[in-house]
This record gives structure tokens, sequence and C-alpha cells, in this order.
């Protein structure tokens, strides 16, 4: 899961876009339900789309949704899931955090827990930089493993680096700043992207000299220090992932003491729809959320919600307006953050801060 792989989803305009999320299980026996879980969501998402569509308009979707379902190893899953079908796109995107049950057809598709994903820091990278070699871990969370593309891992060339590690003659760590700009390069080229996050590990003179030659010093977030070379991948992600989650806490923390500062200058809008009209307006610097806050709603106008829909049609009903909302602000140049359940008591559960 990453940023580019929401926006391919988030860009997906057109009816129906067929969301189906699910919780799974990763451990016996319960990971056998998965399964059957997911054959149950498919038939719930074939009959409504019977209904709405017709059996003859319906039936190539229901046979692009179920051969993507097919492909899936549902033994080998994290704990969620969630499979993407339009006309236009099939994606299934594993979730590595537990998520809501539900099967939503619309003219775009629920991404709340991709937005969540990306914008609560837990996909990046990790360099593990040692004088003979540079590898690259791609991690979510915890789970890393290792990248073998576009010349990664690198391995120096220089002979002197055979010479005692701890023997930095002026040559020598010229030759390792040459070896690390080359690996800088080759990860720039290939795997940055706006906001993404990077974590060194290596003994502190290597992390010292990288920090020199690179060109993006922002994009590391972290280090880890000490010599690595022979740990797993898997000890590695476990390490770098406390690093990445307390990074993100003091994020979350941040953001919240920006919102009280926010609330002095008169630049904040408490629930939804207010959120939704300074959002549509373009004003949204930030938007904070609960993690589990889900409502429906409908549009008035188009930048006016409304949360009563029992009156109304199904088709003016949006099944899941918070993450419409979180879409919105992330297309017009804002940023999402979720925080603990709880946390914006005084806000009804979500608040944006204003640019002006």
């Amino acid at each position: 899961m990453d940023k580019e792989l929401l926006t391919s989803i988030m860009q997906v305009k057109e009816y129906p876009c067929i969301s189906i999320i699910m919780p799974t299980h990763r451990k016996i026996p319960e990971k056998h339900q998965n399964a059957i879980r997911l054959k149950n969501l498919l038939k719930q998402a074939s009959d409504t789309l019977g209904k709405e569509l017709g059996k003859r308009e319906s039936a190539e979707l229901i046979d692009k949704m179920n051969d993507l379902a097919a492909s899936i190893d549902t033994s080998r899953t994290q704990d969620g899931l969630a499979l993407f079908v339009s006309h236009s796109k099939a994606e299934v995107v594993h979730i590595p955090f537990v998520v809501h049950e539900r099967v939503v057809i619309d003219h775009s598709f629920s991404t709340r827990e991709l937005i969540m994903g990306v914008n609560r820091g837990t996909t990046y990278y990790i360099l593990d930089l040692s004088l003979h070699k540079a590898r690259l871990l791609s991690c979510y969370r915890d789970q890393a493993h290792e990248i073998t593309l576009n010349g990664f891992p690198l391995h120096s060339d220089f002979s002197m680096l055979e010479l005692n590690p701890t023997d930095f003659t002026r040559e020598k760590e010229k030759q390792i700043k040459e070896f690390f700009n080359k690996v800088d390069k080759i990860f720039v080229q290939h795997y940055t992207s706006k906001n993404i996050r990077l974590i060194l590990a290596g003994v502190q003179k290597n992390l010292a000299l990288y920090r020199e030659v690179t060109d993006h010093e922002d994009m590391i977030i972290g280090h880890l220090e000490g010599n690595y070379e022979s740990e797993s991948v898997h000890d590695i992600g476990k390490k770098a992932w406390e690093v990445v989650r307390e990074k993100s806490r003091k994020e979350r923390h941040s953001a919240l003491n920006e919102l009280q500062r926010a609330v002095s200058t008169h630049k904040v809008a408490a629930g939804i729809t207010e959120a939704w009209r300074v959002a549509h307006e373009g004003r949204v610097s930030t938007l904070i959320c609960e993690e589990d806050y889900h409502t429906t709603a409908a549009l008035d106008s188009p930048n006016t919600l409304v949360l009563d829909t029992s009156a109304l049609p199904a088709e003016k009903v949006i099944p899941d307006a918070v993450g419409q909302l979180a879409e919105m602000v992330i297309t017009k140049g804002g940023k999402v953050i979720f925080v603990d359940n709880g946390t914006l008591g005084n806000f009804y559960k979500i608040a944006a801060i204003l640019r002006y």
C-alpha cells in the first residue's frame, strides 16, 4: 500500500465503483473463515448490482469481481482485505490492520483505509548501509521485505573498503561518499514520492556520511544505529517500526496542538458538515479525524452535507462521507491525520484546520 496506489484508486470516478472491505485472520483456525466471508460479501455485492443494473448489465462486472477474488490466496492474508472493481479498475489491497466489513457501491471507491494507512506514516523504506553493500527494504508497519530491483542491493567496488572499517582516511572517506551518493541517486530515481519516509540503518559513521551526500535530507525520519549486515529483514523491520511509530505519535500530538492553536485564531471547522463545506472551498490545510468515525450523508448542494438521509432514495446517499471528505481534502492539497477514538470529543469526532 503506497501513495501512488491510493492516488490511482482515488482517480476512478464512474458508476458503479464496487468496494469490498473485510477483516481477515492470519492464524489457524480462524483464517479458514476468510474464504467463506469473502464468498458471502461477493454474493452481497452481486445481488446489489443485479438489483441496481439488471442481470445483463451487471454480468460483466460480477465476472470481473469473481475473477479478481479467485486470484486471492485467503490463507495468506494480513488483518484486512480490500477489493476495488469497476469497468476500468480491478485491484486487491492487503491491509495490515483491522477494518470494518462493508460493501459499498458508489460513483467512487471507498478509500478510507488506504488513506489511513498512507497518512499515518505506516509506509516507509529502510536503507541498510555498510561499507560493502546497501540493502533497501520496503515496509508497512512492522512488516518488511527486501527490494531486489533497480540495482538493489548495491555492492561497493572499491578495494580500499576492504581495509579496517575504523580506518577512515581522507581518500577512503571520499570513496565511501561516492558509494553512498550512488545509492542515494538510485533510491531517489526509483523509489521516492511525495511524503516518502526513510529510516537509515548502519554504524554512526556511515549514517553521518550518507546524510552529507543525500539531496533529500528531509525524507529521513530516523535511524537505527549499529551493524545490521547479518540481521534478518524481519528483525530490522520490527526495530524500524518502533522508530516510525514514535515519530507518528509525535506528529499526531503536534497536529492536536496545532488544532488548539487554530481554535484560538478561529481557524477551525468542527463536525463533518462544517468540515465538508470548507473543504469544498479548498480552505482545509489539515483534516483530523478519529479512526473509527463513520457516517452516511447526502448532498443538499455541492458544498452542503446533510446527515439525515432517512427520507432520501438510496442513490442519493453517500455511504462513507468521512472517506469522501478525506479524499476531497487530499485532492485540494491538504493532509489527513487519524487520531485515537475519543480524542476529538469537543469537535464531534472530526475537525478541519483552515488555511484562512
